[in-house]
């Protein structure tokens, strides 16, 4: 028996990011609006963005997984360590290319990076949000009503506890 993986085209993957993603995350970031960029890391990150961020975004102190269409890097999710948190927090993040938004997979990722955290550990998460990215707020708004928010400068802080966040989303 022919034990080879046959993948389909056009087959989403999602799996654990390693060191070997830095280069095709590199390419997916390099390849995206600068407004979407700075929706993501509220700062302009460079084109190509500097390796010791990527290297970063694939190995954080916590976790990330990328989603790969056709083998190329479409999505990115990651969760890491809040410092200094009176409770164990993780902050969850998220970067779905344009044209793999709006399907769902962003949901699905934040939701391999949340079942992560909380086995690691976390009791709750952080979600921090652009104050004019309309479409992440209507996500999360409608995901989570009752997540504590408090504004800090452009963003929007999204404090969500770990049983909550399973609750809205199943």
């Amino acid at each position: 028996m022919n034990q080879t993986q046959v993948v389909e085209a056009d087959q989403l993957v999602l799996r654990r990011a390693g060191d070997a993603d830095v280069e095709s995350l590199s390419g997916m970031l390099d390849g995206m609006p600068d407004f979407s960029l700075y929706m993501r890391f509220q700062t302009a990150i460079g084109k190509p963005p500097r390796p010791a961020l990527v290297q970063q975004l694939v190995c954080p102190n916590g976790a990330a997984w990328v989603a790969e269409r056709d083998r190329e890097v479409v999505g990115h999710a990651m969760w890491a360590w809040v410092n200094g948190a009176t409770v164990p927090t993780a902050e969850l993040a998220l970067i779905v290319a344009e044209p793999e938004q709006r399907r769902g997979l962003g949901v699905r990722m934040l939701t391999a990076a949340a079942h992560d955290a909380i086995a690691s550990g976390a009791a709750q998460f952080v979600v921090m949000v652009s104050a004019v990215n309309d479409r992440v707020l209507r996500m999360v708004r409608r995901r989570w009503p009752t997540a504590a928010t408090h504004r800090e400068g452009a963003l929007l802080n999204f404090t969500i506890p770990a049983a909550d966040f399973f609750a809205a989303v199943n």
